[in-house]
């Protein structure tokens, strides 16, 4: 009983194999999940049974595996959560809910896995004509290889030199950071914006390298591939835009899969034998909250699988899970009052669309609502301080160097200076 409380203590706890072991732990029972779904002569039954093992190995591996850094880790949790809730909902809750056949073939599969940074084709039908398909979209290849290695230099060199930075801090500098200096806490809100935009650009990046030279011979279309992140916090005149457009979307299929679809369908179910009839859309905003309710769990995940169960469950359960539902809450306020100020016209169009109400009021509302919130999302993980294990930090000594010549350096530091 003891043996099977520490497997999942995690944390400190978990075996430390290397960062290649754990990575293979975790792609290998997901490439079967992967071919049996795409199977065509297996049953559904047969294919649950044999998914069972492998969705679980893919679940646990964060919790009791760590590649011994904390950037790694993430990556690894990330990657996890989400293979998980996408598969088990191939698996599982599509044929229990919609009662469809446990199958997905490889082409949708890798059209899943590359739409959060690439747009693909699609064949449009005329109105009032179902059968004559107009021709797809074709996208021009305008731009080469070498143009997304510039791309990750530039943001390696971000990262490099700003993290640098951010390592001057202390885990328990972080912590306090909100209470014992607030209004540095807001510069830091502004900084977080800019580091995270480039972490998963990082992440973004590479990966459309590697679809550009395998796939694509070396040249791809820019209108057809997006940046992981557009810069949300910059240039976001909503919290929807933030969160629905500029922010990274590699959960979006696994959240919808997994959160908007199956609450929204049950939410139509239950209305329906009911018989409410409304003409707000409750279904579709009970979808949207959730979506952010899975992006909390995911992150519950996260801060539990690296700091471990006895400081999470202390002091930091249920915070993502907060920061996260009330940025669905928010969103969903953002819509119904949108969609109030439409039907009742009370605001004239023009002033609506003024840039007053749309570049400063907007961006106002925005950044001080993820303010307010931002030490429940930024707390767990400040915990590990995994920013010192950041693998770009070439530039510490001379970044070190020129905080320690110049006044006031040290006041817009940590304490490792």
């Amino acid at each position: 009983m003891n043996s099977l409380s520490n497997l999942f203590q995690a944390g400190d706890s978990r075996i430390l194999p290397g960062p290649l072991l754990v990575f293979a732990i975790f792609c290998i029972p997901t490439a079967l999940l992967v071919q049996t779904i795409s199977n065509e002569k297996l049953s559904t039954g047969i294919k649950q049974i044999l998914s069972i093992p492998l969705l679980t190995i893919v679940f646990m591996t964060p919790i009791v595996f760590s590649c011994g850094n904390g950037v790694f880790d993430l990556a690894v949790s990330i990657a996890c959560f989400n293979l998980f809730l996408r598969l088990f909902e191939l698996y599982w809750i599509s044929p229990l809910l919609y009662g469809k056949p446990a199958y997905a073939p490889l082409s949708y599969l890798y059209t899943e896995f590359w739409a959060p940074l690439c747009k693909f084709p699609k064949s449009p039908k005329k109105k009032g004509d179902t059968d004559q398909k107009l021709k797809p979209k074709i996208y021009i290849k305008n731009k080469k290889w070498y143009h997304i290695v510039g791309n990750m230099v530039y943001h390696a060199l971000i990262w490099d030199v700003f993290g640098s930075w951010w390592s001057t801090f202390t885990p328990k500098e972080f912590l306090a950071m909100p209470t014992e200096r607030p209004i540095f806490f807001f510069g830091f809100l502004i900084f977080l914006g800019f580091i995270m935009n480039t972490m998963f650009n990082m992440i973004g990046y590479p990966m459309h390298l590697f679809h550009c030279l395998y796939y694509d011979h070396g040249s791809y279309s820019d209108e057809q591939w997006r940046p992981a992140m557009k810069n949300p916090l910059f240039f976001s005149s909503s919290l929807e835009e933030f969160w629905s457009d500029r922010w990274h979307q590699f959960l979006h299929t696994s959240c919808v899969a997994f959160g908007f679809r199956p609450a929204r369908y049950i939410t139509r179910q239950v209305f329906d034998k009911m018989n409410i009839k409304t003409t707000i859309p409750i279904t579709m905003l009970i979808g949207v909250f959730a979506v952010f309710f899975m992006s909390g769990l995911m992150h519950e995940y996260i801060v539990y699988s690296s700091i471990g169960w006895s400081p999470y469950s202390r002091l930091f359960i249920g915070h993502q899970l907060f920061f996260f539902s009330m940025h669905g809450v928010a969103v969903i306020f953002e819509r119904i009052l949108s969609a109030t100020i439409s039907k009742t016209n009370c605001i004239s169009p023009a002033i609506r669309e003024s840039f007053f109400v749309k570049q400063v009021l907007q961006r106002v509302w925005g950044i001080t609502f993820m303010y307010i919130i931002l030490c429940y999302f930024t707390s767990g993980f400040a915990y590990t301080g995994l920013w010192h294990d950041s693998p770009f930090m070439f530039s510490r000594p001379y970044v070190f160097e020129f905080f320690r010549s110049i006044p006031y350096g040290k006041a817009i530091c940590g304490s490792l200076l």
